[in-house]
């Protein structure tokens, strides 16, 4: 019987006693009282028929105490149990069989109809009360998931945009190097012909000397530096385009709504894994939306699409005509578009068409794409908006 089973599972507990919350403990419960409540039966003289309605009702208690906390099952072992054992006490205390004590045996009916009703009952309660327990505990994972990856997401824009500052540094060091190298070859050559022309006894000869050293000593500092970023590696790494694209749109979500944009995302599910630099590509596409939002000061539309098709291995080999598959990602804006004039330019480093730019965004992205054997390109119509388009081969050649 369910009783039983419940007092083995509640003796398999916690030494040292049951629990009151324990099966065992509320089986053993139910179990004695509806032993006290028939011997009260058995041990009171039938003259007193009062005392006996009252024992008759108090079967009930432990039925309903049995369904609560057993369902069905429950409120049949109890109302099974009680009707076993006032049975006897009618048939033989009473004398009288089931045609002439029919209240009493009708009791016992009710007994077990009681304990059926109720048990359902109480099952359906406690079915309902799991699966709200359930469902609050799946919000909590929810909750917890959410919070995780919102910090994820704040680690990884920190790190964007710690990288995009270490990027422009870098850019403006070399172009910095790189026209520091012009002057300084003339100021080199200008020393060495007033070198020629003074007396090496001359006092100020050794003068000459060291100041071609000194130029000696930039001028390799800066093709060091000018080295260090032609062979700047990339770190490459199995990630899915479009994982990093949502990354982004995730991070600029809040600056787009601030401005009244909408983000509209057609990424094409063909779209493969590929062998990327997933921090560039981030910081290349964070580079090419914040110029979309940034370009819609009075809100518009900002649609990001990709594409798995075949492209061109890389820009010189796009005349040859030698292809490979590849993701295309377009980001276009409804904005104020480039001017005419500036589409020339508008790779070059330090040139801008922003009051508060600096002029190495694109130039960085295109320096991306390209070293990922891409190619970078800009559409653009005043008025009406800009479409950036960036093509990557699966493999850079």
């Amino acid at each position: 019987m369910v009783m039983n089973r419940a007092v083995m599972m509640g003796n398999r507990g916690k030494q040292g006693g049951l629990h009151p919350a324990q099966p065992g403990f509320r089986s053993a419960l139910i179990v004695l009282s509806i032993v006290l409540i028939s011997l009260a039966h058995y041990l009171t003289d039938t003259r007193f028929q009062l005392y006996h309605d009252i024992y008759r009702r108090l079967y009930y208690l432990p039925i309903f105490m049995g369904a609560l906390w057993f369902g069905v099952r429950g409120g049949l072992g109890a109302s099974l149990l009680s009707s076993v054992l006032y049975a006897p006490h009618i048939l033989y205390q009473w004398n009288v069989g089931p045609f002439l004590g029919l209240e009493k045996y009708l009791e016992i009916v009710l007994f077990n109809i009681v304990g059926a009703v109720t048990g359902l009952l109480a099952e359906r309660v406690n079915h309902e009360k799991n699966r709200y327990q359930r469902t609050a505990a799946e919000l909590e994972r929810a909750y917890e998931e959410l919070e995780h990856r919102g910090a994820r997401l704040s680690i990884a824009e920190r790190q964007l945009r710690r990288a995009e500052k270490v990027a422009a540094l870098g850019e403006l060091s070399a172009t910095v190097a790189h026209e520091f190298m012009n002057p300084l070859g003339s100021i080199k050559g200008a020393v060495e012909i007033l070198k020629d022309e003074i007396d090496p006894g001359h006092e100020k000869y050794t003068f000459l000397e060291i100041l071609i050293r000194e130029i000696d000593r930039l001028d390799r500092t800066i093709r060091n530096v000018l080295r260090f970023r032609s062979h700047e590696r990339l770190s490459r790494q199995i990630c899915h385009p479009n994982e990093l694209v949502e990354t982004i749109l995730t991070l600029t979500q809040p600056e787009a709504e601030q401005a009244g944009i909408r983000i509209a995302q057609e990424l094409s599910p063909n779209v493969e894994d590929m062998h990327l630099d997933s921090d560039k590509i981030q910081q290349a596409l964070l580079n090419v939306i914040i110029n979309g939002i940034q370009a819609m000061p009075d809100g518009g539309l900002l649609t990001v699409t990709s594409e798995w098709t075949d492209i061109a291995r890389n820009a010189s080999e796009a005349a040859e005509g030698e292809k490979q598959a590849g993701v295309i990602i377009t980001v276009e804006d409804t904005g104020t578009g480039i001017p005419a004039d500036a589409m020339d330019k508008i790779f070059d480093s330090f040139y801008t068409t922003k009051e508060e730019g600096s002029g190495l965004g694109l130039t960085i992205v295109q320096k991306i794409v390209r070293a990922h054997g891409g190619e970078l390109s800009l559409e653009s119509r005043p008025g009406v908006g800009t479409r950036v388009t960036i093509r990557l081969p699966r493999y850079a050649s």
